[in-house]
């Protein structure tokens, strides 16, 4: 399938974002891993790369957030964030995953992106706010892949996630993403009231005609100041998902975590 997914992922993503994701992701990403495994051998402890959740604010009210987002609104400045990055850069660090709340809340994520050329960054988002000019304006910077989260159709989606129409805000947020021609990829947190809709090959499928290169699969977990706890995998469901991840890596065009 690596060939298929590699003439996929050429012919509908823009060349410059192909170039700033094996750039600084793939070639840079390598040296920052062997610099990673050289400081440990060092007895330093410092990682390869960095998830920052850079706002709590979110215009969702997911089940088991681990953000509470109806607490005061809180954000990293954006001075200290360009500062924890060149830091972190010093380490030989250059890949950032951005999480909030709702990343594309924080008013200033593009200028944050734009300010750091020489990094990737894998934007966790609802897609809700990336319009067509969000998704044009990611194009152009080219070193930031959308990761769109989708909780469960229409139903079970606006169920898990709080609000009313759901499903369909986040699937127009993620045309935009796709008619960019941007790297785009899915995240869902496997649970009881999705497992048996998205956790299928009809579903992968469906990304795959969507126009999306990559989904990630994780187990959902009761976090959180409102946690469900009867949404949890059970023990043999968990192994369920790691089976079918592997099974769907080697008959489907579409890059799995």
């Amino acid at each position: 399938m690596l060939p298929q997914l590699i003439s996929r992922v050429w012919s509908t993503t823009d060349k410059r974002v192909l170039w700033k994701f094996a750039w600084n992701f793939g070639v840079k990403g390598a040296v920052s891993m062997f610099k990673f495994k050289q400081r440990l051998k060092r007895g330093l402890v410092f990682p390869p790369f960095l998830h920052i959740s850079i706002v709590n604010s979110c215009n969702l009210r997911c089940q088991g957030c681990w953000v509470d987002v109806e607490a005061p609104r809180d954000a990293i400045d954006l001075a200290a964030m360009n500062r924890l990055i060149r830091d972190a850069q010093k380490h030989g660090n250059v890949f950032f995953g951005i999480l909030g709340g709702e990343p594309f809340m924080y008013p200033e994520l593009i200028e944050l992106l734009a300010a750091h050329p020489d990094c990737y960054f894998q934007v966790f988002t609802n897609g809700q706010f990336i319009t067509e000019k969000v998704a044009e304006e990611l194009r152009r910077l080219g070193n930031a892949t959308p990761l769109i989260s989708i909780e469960g159709s229409q139903g079970v989606s606006d169920e898990r996630r709080g609000k009313p129409d759901v499903f369909n805000k986040t699937l127009r947020g993620l045309e935009h993403c796709v008619r960019a021609r941007l790297l785009t990829g899915v995240a869902t947190s496997v649970c009881q009231s999705n497992i048996h809709d998205l956790l299928t090959e009809a579903w992968l499928q469906e990304l795959i005609r969507l126009g999306v290169h990559y989904v990630w699969y994780y187990t959902y977990r009761p976090v959180g100041p409102k946690p469900n706890y009867d949404l949890a995998l059970r023990p043999e469901q968990q192994l369920e998902v790691r089976r079918f991840v592997v099974e769907m890596r080697s008959r489907l065009p579409i890059a799995m975590v």
